[in-house]
């Protein structure tokens, strides 16, 4: 009898083959009018008809179209599905050819010396265009790596690895991106050479079932059953953990957990070493995160570092995870010699990945132990000055609404009491938490940064970020453009930041920030410019800092040694409570299109708790000195000269935020506003390409201090409570008087 997971493929593979096949027959309306032709029809009144004919004529009228039989073989004409949650994705159409049965004629087979033994045919609709970089294969194996491109260029590295099943006709492996990640994925057989026939995106296998079986009343019995009936669907990868997790919370007796885990391991193998190897190390890491014995998680800690020997490739992170999953099995330990090397196992790792953010909790947890209070107060500063990721802000809400099953503190909470244990209050912890936010992000900066020659070039580029306080994927490009800062000086590159009302009310928002948005036509925050340019792929959580500082960085580099005639002069002081602003460009000769000089102020290091975690915000838009595309040139030349008086700067944003507030019932109280540190960036832009050909910066000297508010400017908001233009009007007449008074009362409620 077949299982649930061979009949739910077997029905992928005849959607891909049967399907595909149909629609290529001549049609049958055609087949039927020809059968009919008097001249050829023969019936059993016909002298020279046999019952033989007969019989062969009836069988081909209830004669159906064969079920194709499975392949033998990986050679022939296969459509890649990535599995997910509720459905398999068609992304790519190959042909395998493996080298051995590669024919270079009809008469001769031979080896392929330098051809490839897949070929891309096809991609599907709304997938990137990609190319083969490697691959190879066996009659049963298969192995390749693609490129994934953009405008001609890698973005993403595939890389396939994967098994025939002869009994299911399928080949089962697994894909990584980029050597960070591995999910299974399914190779499944095809006729088609393009994806005009191919079905689009699938129900996945086992989707309806694993739902249920989360949501049913006893989901470890029903996830048990699950993951014995369907072995061979990608949603089994999903579903061990999920029964692992569980068991382990309801305290499962050893043998139970040891039986899961030997169901798991036999299951990953079906879906490649590799995956394999991944649900070792996974296993390994949620044992030692348990309260079972830490001998168990070293166990199979080894097992994958057995595969690794024998030839498995890690993936980029299975390293540190392994060993933060040893650190933590050897600190359970009450051997003063294991707790030790736990904690040299960590600081060893801390040098290769020092933003890791469970690395530097597993050591707060072993500094406050086993170690030094100064050294957990140095990690913690990092954890509490930068934002948190989502499984810290998972782990802190679920330790709130169950504390037994889940202790996780906010890493601000752990520090305050540390600092208030070390230096009787909290005097002093928000500037260490500025300076640790800083050194949070100087530990980003790349050695390609470092290397760069700054000596090369005179042009200064500049970026402008998009932003909001509430917004989650953000906090990547926030952060991200601030290690830019930290790579490179303000002789090199600028960055300006313009906060939106996106998703939420944001107090750092004003309306030139938004005419800004506007003017580049962005649908959404972030969005990132560079030199007025957009750069794509700036997005994501703390997490993706890393990955969103790289791609800009590939954008920025080749223009720092880049060279321009436009050269930008400027000033700014305060004095008396205005603002002296100068600026004057020259060298703008050789450019062909209209030019415009775009002048901003800006505040630096403006302390904010942000909703999505970012705490220190620099150099934040808080006015543009004309419209958002700038000043047109007069006589030819581009110029500045003004006089801002400094309490017109600030009321124009505090009376933004205050319209603000009344249209959209939002709260700004304790909006920041002491707009101390500001800075005249000004830039020259072209009218027509946006171009930014060069920008220059500098901080406004001088004392910015601002008048207190006018006491005459607080009745202009009580004009209902005095209502004596309408007395005077009606003096002569108390009834007409008296009409007069109750309108105020109205505006007033």
């Amino acid at each position: 009898m077949l299982s649930i997971s061979r009949v739910s493929l077997l029905l992928c593979v005849l959607i891909i083959t049967v399907g595909c096949q149909k629609g290529s027959e001549p049609s049958s309306d055609k087949q039927t009018s020809s059968s009919t032709e008097p001249s050829t029809q023969k019936t059993s009144d016909d002298p020279t008809s046999s019952p033989t004919d007969t019989a062969k004529a009836s069988e081909k009228e209830t004669e159906k179209p064969k079920i194709p039989e499975l392949p033998k073989s990986v050679k022939g004409n296969w459509v890649l599905m990535l599995p997910q949650r509720e459905q398999m994705m068609p992304l790519y159409l190959y042909k395998i050819a493996p080298a051995e049965t590669a024919k270079t004629d009809e008469n001769k087979s031979a080896e392929k010396p330098a051809a490839q033994a897949v070929e891309l045919l096809a991609k599907g609709p709304d997938v990137a265009p990609a190319k083969i970089v490697s691959s190879k294969a066996t009659e049963t194996t298969v192995e390749f790596d693609e490129s994934l491109l953009n405008a001609g260029k890698e973005f993403l590295r595939l890389n396939f690895q994967g098994k025939l099943q002869l009994d299911q006709g399928v080949i089962l492996g697994n894909i990584s991106f980029n050597s960070e990640n591995c999910t299974p994925a399914i190779l499944l057989p095809t006729a088609e050479t393009d994806f005009s026939k191919i079905k689009g995106p699938m129900p996945s296998p086992g989707a309806q079932e694993l739902m249920q079986a989360m949501q049913s009343p006893d989901p470890y019995k029903q996830l048990n059953d699950f993951t014995i009936k369907m072995k061979s669907v990608p949603l089994i990868m999903d579903a061990y953990p999920a029964l692992m997790a569980i068991a382990l919370s309801q305290k499962k007796d050893k043998k139970t957990i040891e039986e899961i885990i030997s169901r798991y391991l036999e299951t990953a193998n079906l879906w490649g070493t590799r995956q394999e190897a991944n649900s070792l190390i996974s296993v390994g890491s949620m044992l030692a995160r348990s309260d079972t014995d830490s001998d168990l998680a070293v166990k199979y800690l080894d097992q994958a570092d057995k595969l690794i020997k024998d030839g498995v490739t890690p993936l980029s992170g299975w390293k540190l995870e392994i060993a933060l999953a040893r650190a933590r099995a050897g600190l359970k330990s009450d051997n003063p010699e294991q707790i030790q090397a736990a904690g040299k196992l960590l600081q060893d790792e801390l040098k290769e990945h020092p933003h890791d953010r469970q690395l530097l909790t597993e050591l707060v947890s072993y500094e406050k132990s086993h170690g030094s209070i100064d050294n957990a107060i140095d990690h913690l500063g990092v954890l509490a000055g930068s934002p948190l990721t989502g499984r810290e802000r998972q782990l802190i809400a679920v330790s709130k609404q169950n504390p037994e099953a889940v202790k996780y503190e906010h890493p601000l909470d752990t520090l305050t009491t540390l600092w208030k244990e070390k230096n009787g209050s909290t005097d002093g912890l928000d500037e260490y938490l500025t300076k640790s936010f800083k050194r949070f992000l100087q530990s980003f900066v790349s050695k390609e940064a470092k290397e760069v020659d700054l000596t090369k070039g005179n042009r200064v580029s500049l970026i402008e970020l998009f932003t909001g306080a509430s917004c989650p994927p953000c906090v990547a490009a926030d952060l991200a453009t601030g290690v830019i800062e930290a790579s490179f000086p303000h002789s090199k590159v600028i960055v300006l930041r313009y906060h939106q009302h996106i998703p939420a009310p944001d107090p750092l928002t004003n309306t030139d920030a938004e005419a800004r948005f506007i003017l580049y036509n962005h649908g959404g925050t972030p969005s990132t410019n560079l030199n007025g340019q957009p750069i794509s792929g700036v997005a994501g959580g703390v997490e993706q800092v890393d990955s969103s500082y790289k791609q800009i960085l590939e954008a920025l580099i080749p223009t720092l040694s880049e060279n321009t005639d436009v050269k930008i002069d400027l000033s700014a002081a305060a004095k008396d409570g205005k603002l002296e602003l100068k600026a004057n460009v020259t060298g703008t000769e050789k450019i062909k299109e209209p030019l415009r000089l775009v002048a901003v102020l800006a505040e630096d290091e403006l302390q904010f708790q942000a909703p999505n975690g970012i705490n220190v915000h620099d150099m934040i838009v808080r006015s543009m000195l004309s419209e958002p595309n700038g000043f047109p040139a007069v006589d030819g030349k581009l110029s500045l000269n003004k006089t801002l008086p400094l309490n017109d700067f600030k009321s124009r944003l505090t009376d933004y935020l205050s319209a603000f507030e009344e249209r959209s019932g939002a709260n700004f109280t304790g909006a920041p506003l002491t707009l101390e540190k500001l800075h005249l960036v000004v830039f020259v832009q072209g009218e027509l390409s946006k171009d930014v050909f060069q920008v220059a910066s500098v901080p406004v000297s001088g004392t910015i201090a601002y008048k207190a508010a006018k006491p005459e400017a607080k009745p202009k908001k009580e004009k209902p409570a005095a209502a004596p233009k309408p007395a005077v009007k009606t003096e002569n007449s108390k009834e007409k008087a008296a009409k007069p008074e109750a309108k105020p009362e109205k505006k007033e409620k």
